[in-house]
């Protein structure tokens, strides 16, 4: 039939058929012209595999980058046989890539146009995918992701106004395993049924994967016609709850974003929509989020630091830095040692720019590069004590310790093998852990102070005056030294009231034989008034900025007195 159309009504008018069939059909259709090394495809197959048009003028090169690499040899072999007429059928299975460079599986077919001289001229067929993504869904009756993204292709008129909402049902998961496949699909089929009875005419609802959903209305003029939709689900859903008997108790968290949105690209529109239902879900059950670009912006820049601390711990922790600042006795005011706080910048196109601790630690916890991180860390502080114990023999230092490497990690190991990589004394490494960091007694805990009471290794509860502290803390955990938040420090200072409970607070806690450092001491004043108190010890830009190890050594390894 291919034959027929070639020869009776000519190439134009071929190509013209081509593309009418080609508006008709899931698959890709495709016309190789072999003696002049061309091809050309449907355009679909440009929006799902990673070419960038859809008519390719250097055919032999271009076709073979779709292709995944490993298949390229035998794809190559298969058209020079076609060429050289060994072969006049295609029908092979191997492997394209898509916009992510991922393989897919394709089965390709077609036949082979002989010209008058005997010679292959084309090759004519179809392309389609043999794991092809499922276009509606018989648990629920709606269509799916694929038919969304043609619903919205198909607007003749640009999308100016609406909304996309990307609804979840919170923890499907637990009705799963609790109940089993068969009433979670009962639930993903009801929740469907309860969604589409309070549509509008105007507005459509697609099953996109296992518990997720999208509603598109492409007529809302404002954020309040998702705010009200919404409102009549939530009442739907509790309807159908109360219906069941409470068998299942559920809720789900819904995130909008503006459907002008999909003319920014596929790409760019799927991780905004990603993102929504996100920030949705984090708000807890039932959590509702109208997409907010300076909070995308946020979550943008979270990822770049994520990447940038990864890429930093690969390469030799560039990047990371260890300051250091100066911890004094407060009667003598003599250096004692340091706490080692962790640093770090990153390279941007503005140049390289200093990231808040506040900001990146919890990102190193968030993903546990905090393990390698602190480890790190931990060596630099050790062997910046084993340097300063040459010119302050009794010289400590603090390092802080996050409970995820306490729970994932093996840091009292790290500790002690750090210990004995420089030959320092247990007592000079101290371990500094806010209260915040240890609310749970958990295994893994309980066995971390084991070892550092076992070992003699000075255990320190940082910011104590926080809003988790109070004094049966103190007791349980038994710490060398608690160290006063440094607000709390400056509200005892500029106010009686907390001067008064701050004063308290100090014989109360050395009455169970566990010594103060005082944070935050900025002024000549308050160093005085913390030696009427009898505080321990002493910390505070009074002594010390924290800085570089060379500028630390600089200023203190005289071991004189700091100010």
């Amino acid at each position: 039939m291919i034959n027929d159309i070639f020869r009776v009504f000519g190439e134009q008018t071929a190509e013209i058929l081509f593309e009418i069939i080609t508006e008709c059909m899931d698959d890709y259709l495709y016309i190789f012209d072999l003696q002049n090394n061309t091809f050309e495809i449907s355009q679909s197959a440009v929006e799902r595999f990673n070419m960038s048009k859809n008519v390719l003028t250097d055919a032999a090169n271009e076709v073979m980058k779709v292709v995944y690499e490993e298949d390229r040899r035998m794809l190559a072999k298969h058209l020079a046989d076609i060429c050289e007429g060994r072969e006049n059928i295609h029908n092979l299975h191997y492997r394209w890539l898509d916009k992510e460079g991922m393989p897919v599986w394709i089965n390709s077919r077609g036949i082979v146009i002989i010209d008058q001289q005997g010679k292959a001229e084309y090759l004519v067929g179809c392309l389609n995918e043999t794991g092809n993504r499922r276009r509606a869904d018989n648990v629920t009756g709606l269509l799916g992701g694929p038919e969304f993204l043609a619903y919205l292709r198909a607007q003749k008129e640009s999308i100016t106004k609406g909304f996309f909402m990307h609804v979840g049902i919170d923890d499907f998961g637990a009705i799963n395993s609790s109940r089993g496949a068969d009433y979670g699909n009962y639930i993903l089929k009801s929740v469907a049924g309860c969604m589409k009875e309070c549509l509008s005419d105007k507005q459509r609802i697609y099953h996109l994967v296992a518990d997720q959903y999208v509603i598109v209305d492409l007529e809302a003029s404002s954020a309040e016609d998702a705010v009200a939709l919404k409102e009549k689900i939530t009442d739907k859903l509790h309807n159908f709850i109360v219906a069941e008997n409470y068998e299942a108790i559920f809720s789900i968290s819904i995130g909008v974003i503006d459907a002008a949105t999909f003319w920014e690209g596929t790409e760019e529109c799927r991780k905004k929509f990603e993102f929504a239902l996100k920030q949705a879900k984090s708000m807890g059950k039932n959590g509702f989020y109208i997409f907010d670009q300076d909070d995308y912006e946020v979550f943008l820049r979270k990822g770049r630091i994520i990447a940038t601390l990864r890429n930093a711990i690969v390469n030799h922790y560039d990047g990371f830095e260890v300051y250091y600042q100066p911890i004094v006795d407060c009667q003598s005011e003599q250096i004692i040692g340091a706490e080692a706080l962790m640093r770090f910048s990153m390279i941007t196109e503005e140049g390289r720019e200093f990231v808040s601790p506040m900001e990146f630690i919890p990102l190193l916890e968030e993903t546990g590069l905090i393990i390698p991180a602190g480890r790190y860390i931990l060596n630099e502080a050790a062997a910046m004590c084993c340097e300063m114990q040459k010119y302050i023999p009794d010289f400590r230092m603090n390092v802080n310790v996050s409970y995820v490497q306490i729970l994932q990690g093996n840091v009292e190991r790290d500790i002690l093998d750090a210990i004995q990589k420089y030959s320092l004394q247990m007592e000079c490494l101290c371990v500094e852990m806010t209260e915040s960091g240890f609310m749970d007694m958990t295994p893994s805990f309980c066995k971390f102070r084991k070892t550092l009471d076992k070992n003699g290794i000075p255990f320190v509860i940082d910011d104590f005056g926080t809003g988790y502290s109070n004094l049966h803390c103190i007791r349980d955990m038994s710490p060398s030294y608690v160290k006063m938040d440094r607000d709390f420090t400056a509200k005892a200072m500029n106010s009686d009231r907390d001067y008064e409970l701050y004063k308290n607070i100090i014989p109360m806690v050395h009455s169970i034989d566990v010594r103060i450092c005082a944070e935050g001491i900025e002024e000549k004043e308050w160093l005085l008034k913390m030696k009427e108190m009898k505080v321990d010890y002493l910390q505070g830009y009074y002594f010390g900025r924290p800085c570089g190890k060379k500028q630390f050594l600089q200023q203190y390894a005289s071991g004189i007195n700091v100010k």
